[in-house]
Order: C-alpha cells, then structure tokens, then sequence
C-alpha cells in the first residue's frame, strides 16, 4: 500500500509542476515590446495556451502562423508555448485538470490520447465549420482517427523519397553504364538500387567502407517498415490480425540481411561509427559518406543549412520489381483540443485558421507539402524546397501508407525493431560463404538465415496478436459494462 502512496505523490508532484511551468498564459504576461501592436485589444481578449514541440525555423514557422491568427481578428490571443515532451506534459495536464487549450501532438500521441479519453473529438465541429474530411489526403486525416472518430487534425505532413548525390553517380557514369545502368537518373527498383549501389562502393585498403551507395540501416528511422516496398503489411484489417510474418515482410528483411553478410557487420559498424548528427556537416550523406538514402520532405532545409551547393536529387523511392508504386511512409504532426479545456469553442476557432491561411504559412516555412489535396494556387510559387513535387507526388499515391493504427502499435514496434537487430546481427559464419559472389552469395546468405527469420517474425507475431486480442477482450468489457 505503502509504494501506492508514493506513486500517486509522485504523480501529483509531476502534475503541480506541468501546472506551475507551464501555467496558462494571464493578462499580465503583456510584454511591451513583443505584443507592443497588440496592446489596445489585449485587455479585452480572451488569452489561450497552445502548446506545441518544435525548435529552431520550425519554432519560428509555427509563431508566423499563431502571430497571423491574432492579426486576424481581436476576440482571441493565442500564446504559442514551446514545450519539450509535449505528449508527457500534455497528459499530466490534462490528468491533473490543467491542460492547455490546444495542443501539438506526434502522430503516435493519437491511439492512446484518443483511447484513454484525453482529446475532444472534431467531427461535429468540422462540419459546422466546413472543414470536409474530403479536402485532406485520405491517410493523413487517418493519423488523427481512432474508432471512427477524428481526435486531431494534421498539421505538417511528411513523405518520404530516395535522396542520391549526382555528383557520385557523374564521378562514376562510365561504370554504370558498363553494367546498364543510366547514370543521369535514380533507381526505380529495388533490384536496380542494389545495382547502382554495388558500382558506387568504394572501400579502403582493409576492406572496410569510404563510401557505401546504399545502406538500409540509414539512417535507421524505417527499419521496421521495409516490408511495405515489397508489398507486405504490417497489419491485416480484414482479419484484425498482425502480419510481420507477411511473406514480402521476410523478402524484405532478407534483402537487408544481405548487406549485413555482403559487406560485413563489423565493417559497417565501424563505417556507421564515423557518422555525424543527423543535423549537422557530417550526416552521413550531406558529406558524402553514402550515395543513395531514404530520407524526408524535411531533408533539403538541413542539406540547404550544412552543404549549400551539394549536387544532389529526389525521386519516389524504389520498389521490388513487380510492386505497385509508388510507395511512401506519410506521417504528420498533428493539433487537437484536450480534454478538459477551459475555452473549446475558441480554441476550434483557432485549430480551423490553423487548417486554413495557418497551415499554407507553417507548410511552407518549414519546407513542406500540405496534408491536403488541392493546396492554394500560390503555395508553390517560391516555395523554399525546390524537391516539393516529389514528396507531393509519392503523399498523393494510393499506396503510400502510415503506420497501423492499432492500441499496441508501440509493443509492436518495439518487437520488431528487436526483430530487425536480432536478424542484422545474426552469425553467419564467413567460411559458409567464401568464394561466393553474386547471386549464389545472396542465395546462400537467405538460405542460411531464412529458418531463423521466419522464427524470429512468427514470434513478434504471436506476441503481438496476444497483446492485441487481450487488449480487445478489456475495451469489450468496457463497452459491455458501459451498455448494461
């Protein structure tokens, strides 16, 4: 009982101080020289707490658009409050009574914010205000749904594409072209992308990597979501159950496992060890360590930022041969009223600019596309990312995806990244393929690992689907007792 006690202090001492740090804003909060055009109405506003995530020219794209609602009109004043762990904040507010009035959340925030009752639902108020769910791309809306009802909105969206260094490709044309490849163009399947990339390698004296054309494990963001380039699933919604077991799941893996085995763990552990920061000159490939790299709609601000007159392009990222395309992972950040705030009819007011002129603004200063379907005529005109109808391309393909929205999702990535390393890491031993070259080392390393892979995935799959059922069997529980 005793370590009861001390959990819920410490829960109530984590609430006091979400609430005494980030307290909502007050009329005193006047400052004379920043709100200076603000000063006649400011008495007379209603004052509201956004809390949202971002640092740096995101930060600043996202008080352009706060600063562009309160010019807008004089009832409401917005004050955008920059918080780290916003998710963790946000629910302790909201759990202790003290929420802001509207939030920024990740997209993986939604599920469990929707499902413990944490966020106000939007689609009564979409409708009244006219904000169709026909106007947004249909898997970006998704990422604010759970069990049919919308909890947030997207805010900046994101798609990904194949990045590659031109200038690699022009340094090395005339060996391209010896093995058929163009070398003015990217990839446009994974069978040519493995082909481009053994020609880009280049490796030092004792074997290991200077440059790598292409290496799956970077940057290491989407691993647990091969499978979808090979026309797996991670989840059958048909059946409601998960499928990592998806035969093009395990293609997928295997195709990674190959690079582990062709080029050596310990060599690209080495290799990987001398990369930089993701933000900064000596990303991996912003110093031309890798010649060909997943990467997002994000990417070209920070190449822009370190390596101004890197010769680089985008294209939709390669499928295997035989897979529809093209194919991109869309993810967003999101905005949504939580639960329990003191102001919702205001804060509507400003999520709907933030859908409006407020989304045109905070797309384009942060370098992105719109989570809608037909963005204003203008917003292409001078937009910053010149690789913008890439990313706008792959985030309208009907088979670009997001992650499944499931209650376990996080157990589930979690097992599957514990997946991935266990198969990255694998011994293979080096006497079993020696000698070998081409396609008999690749079939080689697949038979050798393919037992263990398909062990490996049916295990996340039971251990997953176990969670999921129980998962199901309580919120059924739930409901039951809810009807009687």
């Amino acid at each position: 009982m005793r370590h009861v006690h001390f959990g819920l202090l410490a829960i109530g001492i984590l609430v006091f101080c979400v609430a005494y740090f980030e307290r909502p804003p007050k009329l005193e909060d006047f400052d004379p020289v920043r709100d200076a055009e603000f000063a006649k109405t400011w008495n007379q506003r209603l004052h509201l707490a956004y809390w949202e995530k971002w640092g740096s020219f995101e930060r600043d794209a996202c008080q352009a658009m706060v600063d562009d609602f309160n010019r807008s009109q004089e009832e409401i004043f917005v004050h955008y409050i920059n918080s780290g762990q916003v998710d963790r904040k946000a629910m302790l507010a909201i759990v202790g009574g003290c929420p802001p009035d509207v939030v920024g959340l990740w997209a993986t925030n939604v599920q469990p914010f929707a499902s413990g009752g944490a966020l106000m639902p939007l689609d009564e108020w979409m409708a009244k205000s006219g904000l169709s769910p026909e106007r947004y791309t249909p898997q970006y809306l998704e990422i604010g749904q759970w069990e049919g009802k919308t909890y947030a909105l997207p805010t900046t969206p994101a798609s990904v594409a194949l990045f590659y260094n031109k200038d690699h490709f022009q340094a090395k044309a005339a060996e391209l072209r010896a093995a058929g490849l163009d070398p003015d163009r990217a990839p446009r399947s994974i069978e040519e992308l493995d082909r481009y990339a053994e020609v880009l390698n280049e490796f030092n004296p004792d074997g290991t990597p200077r440059i790598m054309g292409f290496l799956p494990t970077e940057p290491g963001w989407w691993n647990t979501l091969w499978g979808y380039y090979f026309g797996g699933t991670l989840y059958d919604e048909r059946t409601g159950t998960v499928t990592p077991d998806d035969p093009a799941n395990l293609r997928a893996i295997l195709w990674v496992k190959r690079y582990a085995e062709r080029y050596g763990r310990d060599k690209m552990l080495q290799f990987r060890s001398g990369f930089g920061n993701f933000d900064s000159p000596n990303n991996a490939f912003i110093e031309g360590k890798v010649s060909m790299e997943m990467q997002g709609v994000w990417f070209p601000n920070f190449i822009r930022r370190h390596r101004p007159h890197l010769n680089f392009g985008v294209a939709p990222f390669p499928t295997a041969e035989g897979v529809p395309g093209p194919v991109s992972f869309l993810d967003s950040d999101v905005i949504a009223i939580p639960r329990g705030c003191k102001h919702p009819e205001a804060a509507w007011k400003f999520i709907v600019h933030s859908q409006q002129r407020g989304l045109e603004i905070l797309c384009r200063m942060q370098g992105k596309h719109m989570p809608i379907k037909d963005p204003p005529a203008l917003f292409r005109q001078g937009h910053p990312n010149l690789e913008l109808p890439v990313f706008e391309q792959v985030a309208a393909s009907p088979h670009s995806f997001i992650r499944p929205v499931l209650s376990v999702w996080q157990e589930y990535a979690d097992e599957l990244t514990r997946a991935f390393d266990h198969i990255w890491n694998y011994p293979v031993a080096e006497a079993e393929l020696k000698g070998l070259s081409g396609k008999d080392l690749d079939a080689r390393i697949e038979a050798l690992c393919r037992p263990e892979v398909e062990r490996t995935y049916a295990e996340v799959r039971d251990i997953v689907q176990r969670k999921l059922d129980q998962q199901q069997l309580r919120a059924d529980m739930r409901k039951r007792k809810g009807d009687g």
